[in-house]
């Protein structure tokens, strides 16, 4: 195996120790006395290196925080709604199918507020439209197409400012608020400021109540 540099074993050393961190964060870390204590525990070598790593990984911290704060931002200027009595259709990726979702899609438009969201994939798509289209839209696509369909489903839009765009962490962020509280969203759909998770029924007041507290 490769013997570690000092830097790695350095960085390992730091991450593996939350308090050193926070340290690091606040600048209140006098880094000569550092290096020689990671040289103690770790046996690197080369105090330059270590504590040149040391200022590197405070460095990583503060454009870390940084990001978080244009992050944080972003969220809190957000907003979020709720919508019910939403289905998704799974259908096979093929030519018919593409064509049929013309007619689908005209039929959506035709109707006011109807909500009609198709995800393409390499071998099928799916539909998330309203509950009351989807007797007609399996019409229309035939039903050896249709490879399955749920309902019962919600849909927790959130409604971001443009800033989301060029900044990277926000949709990890809802993501992982609902995934830490045991809500499985069955489809998540981004378009520009916009992301919709796609849930089941029972969990919509939750996954709304979540994504509400993150952003107020």
């Amino acid at each position: 195996m490769t013997e570690k540099t000092s830097a790695e074993i350095t960085r390992d050393y730091i991450s593996q120790h939350p308090s050193i961190m926070d340290c690091l964060a606040y600048d209140v870390v006098n880094f000569s006395a550092l290096a020689r204590k990671i040289m103690e525990e770790t046996g690197a070598k080369n105090e330059e290196a270590v504590m040149v790593a040391c200022r590197r990984f405070q460095q990583d911290i503060h454009n870390r925080k940084s990001r978080e704060i244009d992050i944080m931002a972003t969220i809190r200027n957000s907003r979020v709604r709720m919508k019910s009595k939403v289905s998704l259709i799974v259908a096979r990726n093929e030519p018919r199918t593409l064509q049929a979702l013309q007619r689908i899609q005209q039929n959506a438009l035709a109707r006011n507020n109807s909500m009609f969201t198709v995800q393409q994939g390499s071998k099928v798509l799916t539909i998330i439209l309203d509950e009351e289209m989807v007797e007609e839209t399996v019409a229309i696509l035939e039903k050896d197409l249709v490879a399955g369909i749920t309902h019962r489903l919600s849909e927790i839009t959130v409604q971001s400012p443009e800033s989301i765009v060029g900044t990277s962490g926000v949709l990890v962020r809802f993501s992982s608020a609902l995934a830490e509280e045991g809500i499985n969203c069955l489809e998540v759909v981004s378009c520009n400021t916009e992301t919709t998770f796609v849930v089941g029924e029972l969990d919509m007041l939750k996954a709304y109540n979540i994504l509400s507290r993150l952003v107020s």
